[in-house]
């Protein structure tokens, strides 16, 4: 029986994988999505050995694209060896793996989504059932797990590089991109913008705006969060990494295409957590002046201790 295995279920999920890691004084096992390179180029420095498990559905799909997938779900996360405890850092892809650990004897515990302060995570809900603990990063998600939260404060990693205020604004909106966002942004007259797009295509936007800096992914994005002026991101994680880790200014876009993600009422009481702007998904905006007016009004964010420490120590008794 091995020590300690982080279930990283990919896009910020993988993050608080990795950032666990980087706090632990050794090497723990993963489990990533099957076929995710994005994540296994995050983690594979950290992690001892390597599982992979195929992702049931991604945000924006049905509940029938996970039955689709389950017979292979529960074949290889059978095939994982027992551990003495698991940490499931959330999704759907999260559930299976933690589930097979708890029956082999496992103490469980799961992270809630950062954004998530009115409503619960739904796999995270079922892993509460029979997990130890919920691991959670502000006070006001507490009410969400009376029983089992466990605040620890935000689970970030530690910061790379050194804070600067740099000239560019980045706009980054995780894995999958955010289409009506970087449609928006494209027509306005900006200049010095870094744009990662996820699994949307780069190219088309840098044709029409061929002085900007586009991109897909880099495992590093640290380095660009770290130098930028302004953060436009979406309700994922990045929007805390970049006030927590590095205070910037940040704007969060609501993607409403995030239909089995948190709610827009928990991405906006997020957004005042952290002392970022909130605005509704672009499909609602008048006009593109809504985007510039809150870049010219962004304002400093609040200031935070980083909780993933804690949160190790909390582990390492358990092991």
């Amino acid at each position: 029986m091995s020590d300690l295995l982080i279930i990283a279920s990919g896009g910020g999920h993988t993050g608080f994988g990795r950032a666990i890691a980087e706090y632990l004084p050794f090497k723990p096992d993963f489990v990533i999505p099957e076929g995710d390179r994005n994540s296994e180029s995050m983690i594979k420095d950290y992690a001892r050995k390597i599982y992979y498990v195929k992702k049931g559905k991604e945000p924006n799909e049905g509940n029938f694209q996970l039955v689709k997938n389950l017979i292979k779900i529960i074949k290889q996360s059978s095939k994982i060896e027992k551990y003495k405890v698991v940490i499931a850092t959330g999704s759907n892809h999260s559930l299976f793996p933690s589930f097979v650990q708890f029956i082999k004897g496992a103490k469980i515990y799961g992270i809630e989504s950062q954004d998530r302060i009115i409503t619960r995570g739904k796999a995270i809900q079922l892993i509460s059932y029979f997990g130890k603990g919920v691991f959670l990063h502000w006070k006001e998600q507490l009410k969400l797990y009376p029983n089992k939260g466990i605040v620890v404060g935000p689970i970030v990693e530690k910061p790379k590089y050194n804070t600067e205020k740099g000239e560019y604004i980045l706009v980054t909106t995780g894995s999958q991109g955010f289409k009506r966002l970087f449609d928006v942004l494209v027509r306005l007259d900006l200049e010095n913008v870094v744009v990662q797009t996820g699994k949307i295509n780069p190219e088309e936007y840098q044709k029409k705006k061929p002085n900007w800096k586009f991109f897909s992914f880099d495992p590093d994005l640290e380095k660009w969060i770290a130098k930028a002026r302004i953060i436009i991101t979406h309700q994922g994680k990045t929007a805390m990494e970049s006030v927590v880790m590095y205070k910037k200014p940040t704007i969060i876009v609501y993607n409403k295409d995030w239909i089995y993600a948190a709610t827009k009422e928990d991405s906006r009481l997020y957004a005042n957590i952290l002392g970022a702007k909130f605005l509704d998904d672009p499909s609602t905006w008048e006009n593109e002046e809504v985007l510039i007016n809150a870049i010219d009004k962004v304002s400093e964010p609040k200031d935070f201790e980083i909780g993933t420490k804690k949160l190790v120590d909390i582990i390492l008794n358990e092991l």
